[in-house]
């Protein structure tokens, strides 16, 4: 009886971090580029319930009751790697990738944070986020002023007063000369029996940027990229509610569980074996 708590409150556990990767999906639903992550769950390991010193049975013989599962564990976290829906802005400096890859950017840190504890230290990230503008130098940054990596892993400086024309291979054309390339990038892929993919080597840094680990190495990326439009988030907001409504039924389900548990020992206890 004892046993059926903990699996409820296993379960509890489980079902309110289901909901913690919901909740952070729905936040980030009009993020551009970001990515849904999901989490899955496992049971914990069966175990064979024994009964020890019990002499009716042959001395030191521990004869099997049946198996019993303690519950359930927070399982691995996953990426939807899936392409977002393109919006068009007709912004020249906005860019959407189609297909796999990413842009690279040099970030700088701007405050002291728990994921990167030295302020204005620059590491290189990676993102789907195409939102880009010019500087007053004539940089092409994100809208947090980080730059924007060329395919050779420089910075892009074009002249402002120039009109800007960027193809599909991302050469950005000025007075009909190729002044820069924007970079695209793509790491190392698993692709499951379903078709699926996922990056193992990335680690998800803010909204949606992504760290490479492991001393991986970026590969040029052959997607195709689009000026004027930006990818929106994957993220559907009706699919999210609904995941939400059902762990929410799951986690109240566990709680009565604990509930009726609790009484039921409130009965053995206090009232089993009363004299009148």
């Amino acid at each position: 009886m004892v046993k059926g708590l903990y699996t409820a409150y296993t379960g509890m556990i489980n079902e309110q971090h289901r909901m913690d990767v919901l909740t952070n999906n729905l936040a980030n639903a009009n993020t551009n580029g970001y990515k849904k992550e999901g989490a899955t769950s496992q049971s914990f390991s069966d175990q064979l319930a024994l009964k020890i010193k019990d002499y009716t049975d042959a001395p030191f013989t521990a004869r099997g009751l049946g198996i019993i599962n303690p519950g359930v564990k927070i399982g691995e976290g996953y990426v939807d790697w899936s392409e977002g829906p393109m919006k068009e802005t007709n912004n020249t400096f906005d860019m959407a990738i189609g297909g796999y890859g990413f842009f690279g950017i040099e970030y700088t840190n701007k405050a002291v944070n728990i994921e990167r504890d030295v302020a204005n230290q620059t590491n290189i990230m990676y993102t789907r986020d195409g939102n880009f503008t010019l500087n007053a130098d004539g940089v092409l940054v994100t809208q947090d002023g980080d730059y924007v990596l060329s395919q050779d892993g420089g910075h892009i400086e074009i002249d402002p007063d120039l009109p800007v024309e960027i193809n599909t291979l991302g050469e950005i054309i000025q007075d009909g000369e190729v002044v820069a390339t924007v970079g695209r990038f793509d790491f190392e892929k698993t692709t499951y029996p379903d078709g699926r993919i996922t990056y193992n080597n990335l680690e998800h840094y803010g909204e949606n940027m992504y760290i490479p680990i492991d001393g991986t190495n970026a590969v040029e990326s052959t997607s195709a990229l689009y000026a004027g439009f930006l990818e929106q988030s994957n993220v559907s907001v009706v699919d999210e509610m609904v995941n939400m409504i059902a762990v929410q039924r799951n986690y109240d389900t566990n709680q009565r569980m604990i509930t009726t548990v609790d009484s039921s020992l409130d009965i053995a206890v206090n009232q089993l074996g009363r004299l009148s």
